[in-house]
Formats: structure tokens, sequence, C-alpha cells
């Protein structure tokens, strides 16, 4: 494992209503330094940053201060893109100061993936309890990404754990979007009678509701071709591995017929690595991206099925992003967090990794 060098950067955007306009200018300055390899990141309920590492540590930033003070450390094991990953609070976190956390496990037969919830008490996370495990896990394809969402239910992504074949299984946690109760269990309502919302999912590493609409958005990771970014209905299928973007080939139609496939939002070839997703506006969705070493600003459709613009900003200035989240402040202002990691052993001189606030 390569030890990564992080800032913590603010950007200043100024916004005159309740979302940030398609126009923006920003400013960066350095906050924080010194996380590892960072997975998620969040405002927490206490107004704080909330990070995770994937070796494990939990910490939050003071935002006025840069201070990083640690909170929790997990056992996981992180091989490759296995560790702690997404991460989520309770939605009455002043009664209920529940933490829910992603992380891998050593299984019997390889790498595993579970959900956790930890209560954060006098400045420590602690009474850990496994809320789901037995989800599929590897070096790669390995999600996970949580959520919230406005009907109160946990939303869990999970990656395909290098088997295509799960995504299709309907009974397989892997490869799917998960929605859940707080308490870890299929919620009521799903499409299946089990914990499965949608499948036909690669990697899926964003999730991000729309303001309004509630719909559910996710970014997953294409092979060499084709990220996606779709719109995540219930009981839907999404292709893979059949499938790879758009219904476009002539084996893809007649799968995409046979099993009312939903084709993607939008589609990046060649990869670009998409990772966190954040709303900015009801019609605009930042999606960060790894390899591609980008952020993306995609303008939805009216009926948001469809891209209707794809901007690209800070193209190659922060290296790999990968977190994003958001929060609304006083006057109509908002908040945007966007984290990368870069390996240290970069070329000196190159801008190191980086977390950026905008608000």
């Amino acid at each position: 494992m390569s030890t990564v060098r992080v800032r913590l950067l603010t950007a200043i955007i100024a916004a005159s209503a309740a979302y940030i306009p398609t126009s923006v200018t920003a400013q960066t300055r350095t906050v924080a330094s010194g996380l590892d390899t960072p997975w998620d990141l969040e405002w927490g309920p206490d107004g704080a940053i909330w990070v995770t590492e994937r070796p494990g540590r939990v910490s939050r930033v003071d935002v006025a201060t840069g201070l990083v003070t640690l909170v929790g450390e997990i056992k996981v094991t992180e091989v490759s893109e296995s560790g702690l990953m997404g991460m989520a609070f309770h939605p009455d976190f002043a009664s209920q100061p529940y933490v829910y956390l992603a992380h891998s496990y050593r299984a019997l037969f390889g790498i595993g993936n579970r959900l956790i919830r930890m209560r954060y008490v006098g400045g420590r996370l602690t009474d850990l309890e496994t809320l789901l495990d037995d989800i599929p896990g590897a070096g790669n394809h390995n999600g996970s990404r949580l959520a919230i969402g406005p009907d109160r239910m946990l939303y869990m992504t999970t990656g395909d754990a290098g088997d295509g074949s799960r995504s299709q299984d309907r009974s397989s946690l892997a490869g799917k979007v998960l929605r859940l109760t707080l308490d870890g269990k299929p919620a009521p309502g799903n499409p299946f009678g089990n914990a499965v919302w949608s499948y036909g999912h690669r990697n899926p590493q964003g999730i991000a509701f729309q303001a309004g609409t509630n719909a559910l958005y996710v970014a997953e990771h294409g092979p060499s071709e084709a990220d996606e970014v779709n719109l995540v209905e219930p009981g839907r299928n999404y292709g893979w591995p059949e499938v790879r973007g758009a219904c476009d080939a002539d084996a893809e139609r007649v799968f995409c017929s046979a099993n009312q496939v939903m084709e993607p939002v939008a589609e990046f070839t060649p990869t670009l690595g998409v990772a966190g997703a954040a709303f900015v506006a009801r019609d605009t969705l930042l999606v960060t991206a790894l390899s591609g070493r980008v952020l993306l600003r995609i303008t939805l459709t009216p009926d948001g099925r469809r891209a209707a613009a794809v901007e690209r900003l800070h193209a190659g200035e922060f290296g790999r992003i990968r977190g994003s989240s958001r929060r609304c402040g006083g006057a109509g202002s908002l908040g945007v967090l966007l984290a990368s990691a870069v390996p240290a052993r970069r070329a000196a001189g190159a801008n190191p990794a980086a977390v950026l606030r905008t608000e």
C-alpha cells in the first residue's frame, strides 16, 4: 500500500439562489493535510467534515481550523480497492448518533464486504454493530457507497466483485443497489422481496438523490469503455455484463428488449473512473473521476433521463478525484466536498492530492 498525501482545499463559490448557477467562479486554499487514501467524505450533522480513509480510519475535520481528529478505527482488509469505503449518518443523529460504514474483511474464501453502524459518543465511535455481511468483495469492482434516502431508508451500492454473473443474479448482493431499513434489514416495498433495489450493475461508486423529485442516480465504472451515470428505478436491470453503456449493438438490443434494460443517462468512453456524485442544482449533477482526474458537471434534461450537456472542470488539477458531498448553508449558499488521492511517490512539483470544498 502506498501512502497518500492529501490537501484539504476550500473553493468559494457565490450563489444567489438556492442552487449554484451554471456559471461559477472558484478560489481554493489548503485547509488540512495528512490523510491516507481518503475514500468517502460527508458534511456531518455536527458541522464538521467527516472522512473515511481506506486503511480503516474515520476522522473529523474542523472546517475553521483544519484540525483533523481521529474518531474511530475499524479493522479492515485493504487489498487494492478493498478497505473502508462509504459512510452515512442516521437522519435523527442528534438523538440517535449512528454512523453507518461499509468495509471489507477477510472472509473464509477471500474478501467480503459488510455494513456496520457505530455510535458517536464523547468524540469517539463505539459500539460497533454488524448489520449486513457476506456481501461478495474483491480487490476490484468492490463498491461501495452509502446514502440515506428521502424515504429514510439506507441505500448501498455494491460491485460485482469481479464476477459479472452476480450482477444478473437477483439473489446475490453483488452488482446491486440495495435498499435497507436503518437497522440493515431489507426495506419494505423492495421489488424482489429481498434487499435488492436494482441489479445489473458493475461497480457503482457514486450515489445521489435529486431534490424535488427524490430520483436516485448512481455513477459506476465501466470496463475499458462506457462508464455510466444511471437513473435508478426499482426493479430495473442495468444490463451488466451483457450490456456496456447504451443498447447499441445487435446482441445488446436483443438482451435489452428481453430484460427491460434501463439505458444510462450519460456514458463515457474511454472510461474516466467515475466515482462520487452530488447534486448542486435540481438539473445539475457533479460526478468525480479517478483515472480521468476531472470533475464532470452534468446538466440533465427536464425529465432527468438524459444528459443535456457535460462540462469537464478542473481537468488534471487535483489528481484522482473520488468523493463528493453537499450541504446547504445560509442565504442560499451550497457546500460541495471533493476528495482525491495521489501517491506520495508522484514526481516532485506535481500538484498533490486534494479534497476541495466549494461554498
